[in-house]
């Protein structure tokens, strides 16, 4: 009994060694390669800003598309989304958007969920306001009130799955 045992302690130990090699090879590898640049993976502008804190976060909602239906927010696996408040704009006759998505970068998975199930993609097929990775910074001119009067082929039963995730009654805001 006692021989399995040592056997038993000498196995862990022996592993435990293992173990905390590739631990400190890691570490020295991973500082040799942020304090040295060695095998470097980005450019030393990024290198710099990562250091620095610096790094630009890319856009990710083009405001002025959104219709604030806080259906990304709903969506959002992880709760990334957060609707802030925006100057009211009254957008049909039976809506006014008063708020607009902001992605947190540290909680956003990149699933894209915001981006596939905004109805201004999935519903009026054009390009999605909100998408987490960058929206681009090339200004994008639709009138969105014109968007919503836009005549849609959906069925009841697809309105209805849509607006039981919205935030709003999808109704008010189109008109078949």
């Amino acid at each position: 009994m006692e021989s399995k045992r040592i056997n038993f302690l000498v196995i862990k130990l022996d592993e435990l060694k293992k173990f905390a090699k590739i631990f400190l090879t890691g570490i020295y590898e991973n500082l040799e390669r942020i304090i040295f640049g060695s095998d470097r993976y980005t450019s030393l502008e990024m290198r710099n800003a990562i250091l620095s804190g610096t790094v630009k976060i890319p856009k990710t909602v083009i405001e002025e598309l959104c219709i604030g239906c806080e259906g990304c927010a709903n969506v959002c696996p992880t709760k990334a989304i957060e609707m802030i408040p925006t100057e009211p704009v009254k957008i049909t006759e039976n809506y006014v958007k008063d708020k607009i998505p902001k992605i947190n970068p540290e909680r956003c998975i990149y699933c894209l969920y915001c981006h596939d199930f905004c109805p201004v993609f999935s519903v009026f097929n054009e390009i999605s306001p909100i998408h987490s990775r960058d929206v681009g910074e090339d200004y994008i001119e639709v009138d969105i009130s014109k968007l919503l009067q836009k005549k849609i082929e959906i069925s009841e039963e697809q309105i209805n799955k849509i607006s039981s995730i919205l935030s709003i009654n999808l109704r008010r805001i189109i008109k078949s």
